[in-house]
């Protein structure tokens, strides 16, 4: 379906908000309440990946189990982004923002209290529940208010949140997790959660989609209404085939350990250099996106990230010192999509429907990620020598699925800088 046509609104023409903000550096404060709020999302959903050892040491749990822990945070945002697609357009952001956050602190809570695998998991679901209507209402927010000509940057700046995550809080919740057990990472992510709360309190402010305040259809009505638009589709389509490297991410701390010569005090360096190298990047992608076309630098991104994820998944007995740069190289490219591709999903859709648009496209989105642990538990398999098996199939699953998405992802949209 062509870009231009009644039921696909141009950026052009349906997709140039008006800043609230009075200046630009009101507006950048604003991008740092919500990267700030996301840094502590990202801490959470990433700080269970690296604790894999430790977990599985402690509860006695196969890959696969593991597997399906993670997945279940996925899975559960999904659902919850489907429910939420119903409301959010109708109610103040900042609400919605404030309810959610909430329940995420509370949730984040009890993953520390679990004493086992099964109180774990059902805390994750309540955790991942949260979390996704809460992505789904920064991405919609941040739609809402920045122009799409500076909307990659924007997104770029937001994303910055996985950057930080990656040099400090995972990290530091390794290091807390050596010295104080597997749960103290949790509580000291539940802690600032509540600090930033507070700062959300007092400084987000209200905002009102075009239309809002007059619409006469019903919440159902408008749920059909998005996914009545093929390009829509298309968008969903798109952000579940960006979510390919899932298949192999949430097993490479675990395979680093096993396979790779990477000791679990080791680890923080792998992921510090990784996310000390997407803090210099993610906002160069974004800026590129908003110059050169973002599906055009998303291709070429995603493209080139094939390369690292081929590499990370057929990883030798190489030690520390290739583990590094391995991962540094695999984080920058993967990680670097994600500005241009999101800012390129805002793109399709009226103003009117972002919320629920948006909800929906962070349910695919974790239900994509869901999948991909599912998928990459089913296919790894521990040896009686402790080494995993399989995980190069992952990798060249992963690679191909990127590809799809790069196909994907040219169709959003006919002239996607206007």
């Amino acid at each position: 379906m062509n870009a231009s046509s009644p039921h696909a609104p141009t950026a052009a023409s349906m997709d140039q908000p008006s800043s609230i903000f009075p200046d630009s550096r009101r507006e950048r404060n604003f991008l740092l309440l919500l990267a700030c709020m996301q840094f502590t999302h990202m801490v959470d959903f990433m700080i269970l990946m690296p604790l894999g050892p430790r977990l599985l040491d402690a509860f006695g749990m196969t890959p696969g189990r593991f597997g399906s822990i993670v997945s279940a945070y996925t899975f559960s945002a999904g659902i919850a982004s489907v429910l939420a697609a119903l409301f959010l357009d109708r109610v103040d952001p900042r609400k919605t923002m404030l309810f959610v956050y909430f329940g995420f602190i509370v949730s984040t809570t009890l993953c520390g209290l679990a004493p086992n695998e099964h109180l774990l998991m059902i805390a994750r679901i309540l955790t991942g529940g949260f979390g996704g209507v809460m992505v789904a209402t920064v991405f919609a927010m941040i739609g809402d208010v920045i122009p799409l000509n500076r909307r990659g940057a924007a997104m770029g700046l937001v994303m910055t949140a996985f950057s930080v995550a990656s040099v400090v809080g995972v990290p530091l919740g390794i290091l807390i997790s050596n010295h104080f057990g597997w749960q103290a990472p949790f509580y000291g992510i539940a802690a600032l959660s509540v600090v930033m709360w507070i700062a959300a309190f007092r400084l987000l402010p209200s905002l009102r989609r075009p239309g809002s305040g007059t619409r006469m259809s019903s919440p159902l009505a408008d749920f059909v209404k998005i996914l009545s638009v093929p390009l829509h589709w298309r968008a969903f389509g798109f952000t579940f085939a960006m979510m390919g490297p899932f298949l192999m991410i949430p097993f490479i701390s675990s395979y680093y350990f096993a396979n790779g010569g990477v000791s679990n005090t080791q680890m923080p360096l792998v992921f510090f250099a990784g996310g000390l190298a997407t803090f210099f990047t993610t906002r160069i992608f974004g800026r590129m996106g908003d110059r050169f076309g973002l599906a055009s630098v998303y291709g070429w991104t995603a493209l080139a990230s094939v390369v690292p994820i081929l590499l990370i998944t057929h990883f030798g007995h190489w030690g520390i010192w290739a583990a590094m740069p391995a991962t540094a190289l695999g984080m920058v490219l993967i990680s670097g999509r994600i500005a241009p591709g999101m800012a390129l999903v805002t793109s399709v859709v009226e103003p009117r429907l972002r919320g629920g648009f948006m909800s929906l496209n962070t349910a695919v989105q974790q239900v994509a990620s869901g999948v991909g642990s599912l998928v990459g538990g089913a296919l790894i398999v521990q040896g009686s020598n402790g080494k995993f098996e399989g995980y190069g199939t992952v990798g060249w699953i992963s690679g191909a699925v990127m590809l799809v998405s790069i196909w994907l992802g040219s169709g959003l949209m006919t002239k996607d800088a206007s």
